[in-house]
């Protein structure tokens, strides 16, 4: 327990010790391992959430390397969610990471859906669309989170909400790993998600509730829905 007090300890001050013990006790489902979904995975384990089930049936090829923080030399070939998991491992021990290397629609309900939150780092609208509809029905909270070259979108949909029809009124089936990502427009908006998540997981307010941020990192603009 003293070991992991002093690995928390610069997170104190910003949340309360009282809010981290509560941190140990939640968990999170990520839906998708790859470039949202390994900085969201990473940064919920540094931040002391006790538990993380994540879900991709992909491996890591060469041209995830340019923006997948997990992507390396010796995971080329390797499961995303198991990567994730050993990653975390390495981190330390206060987080277990469960990993699912499947699609989570064939995964157990109630593995991805008995959380406190859900975290959608998917890359297919059609996909988002079909976890949103599943989330609204199991009454869950959806962080949302989305990026294109140097633009991206993050939002909370709420128990029963509909924020997904409103992003998305006419829905792609085209994957968006086909266009442009950029590390650093990925690693922002994975940011912004896990921010919003933890307020979820500390029964704080999240500030995008039922809306969504559009950032573009070219012109440097924030733009809140609406």
């Amino acid at each position: 327990m003293s070991d992991s007090i002093e690995f928390f300890s610069r997170n104190l001050q910003s949340i309360s010790s009282k809010q981290q013990q509560l941190l140990r006790q939640k968990q999170v489902s990520v839906v998708g391992c790859g470039g949202l979904g390994g900085y969201v995975i990473e940064q919920l384990v540094r931040l002391g959430v006790g538990r993380i089930h994540c879900f991709d049936p992909d491996v890591f090829s060469v041209s995830n390397g340019n923006r997948q923080l997990y992507a390396t030399s010796a995971t080329l070939g390797k499961s995303k969610a198991e990567s994730a998991a050993k990653r975390a491992a390495a981190i330390h021990d206060y987080c277990e990471v469960v990993p699912f290397a499947l699609d989570y629609r064939k995964a157990p309900a109630e593995a991805v859906f008995q959380v406190d939150v859900v975290v959608d780092c998917l890359d297919d609208v059609a996909v988002r669309l079909e976890l949103s509809a599943a989330c609204r029905r199991q009454k869950k909270m959806l962080v949302h989170g989305s990026v294109s070259g140097w633009v991206g979108q993050v939002g909370v949909q709420l128990p029963g909400g509909r924020l997904y029809e409103k992003l998305y009124p006419a829905p792609r089936h085209r994957p968006d790993e086909a266009l442009s990502v950029l590390a650093c427009t990925v690693g922002l908006i994975a940011s912004l998600q896990v921010s919003e998540t933890i307020k979820i997981l500390l029964d704080l307010p999240p500030s995008l509730a039922e809306t969504a941020l559009f950032v573009d990192l070219h012109k440097q603009e924030f733009v809140r829905m609406g």
